[in-house]
């Protein structure tokens, strides 16, 4: 599983003519071969910028039907199952406050931080230089993971 950053999306949707729009576009072409994902939080950052261009209408459904936008598994926020909500928050708030630390802004941090517990094969964003020297997870962007795969 690899897991993907915010961006790809948003580029996808609202910035055609971003540079890396066509390198953007084949990526997503490719989503349904690849086992990909998104973490609740990210999905959660994608509407919220999306939530400036979109419809009420459109909005929703990119946050409840994302899945059908897009072919990729949206994952639960890591160990919240089975535990107190009270006892998860206060684990979340010390391990993101940890990952912040780290120099990185709080999408990045609660992106990383899921990532560090779901230990995906790799991180995929344009944003590589957000991560790659705070993680020893692979951090690659969409054309890199292409090529090796």
């Amino acid at each position: 599983m690899v897991l993907l950053d915010s961006n790809i999306f948003i580029i996808d949707r609202f910035f055609p003519r971003d540079a890396v729009y066509s390198k953007n576009r084949a990526f997503v072409d490719q989503l349904a071969s690849i086992d990909a994902a998104v973490s609740a939080f990210t999905l959660l950052e994608i509407c919220g910028v999306a939530g400036f261009r979109l419809s009420v209408r459109e909005l929703e459904s990119w946050l409840f039907r994302f899945t059908n936008l897009y072919p990729v598994l949206v994952l639960d926020a890591f160990g919240l199952k089975g535990k107190d909500a009270e006892e998860w928050w206060s684990n979340f708030v010390i391990e993101v406050a940890e990952t912040v630390s780290r120099k990185m802004t709080l999408g990045d941090a609660v992106l990383l931080r899921d990532a560090e517990h779901y230990g995906p094969e790799a991180i995929v964003t344009w944003n590589t230089k957000d991560f790659s020297s705070r993680t020893r997870l692979p951090v690659l962007n969409p054309t890199a993971f292409m090529r090796r795969h």
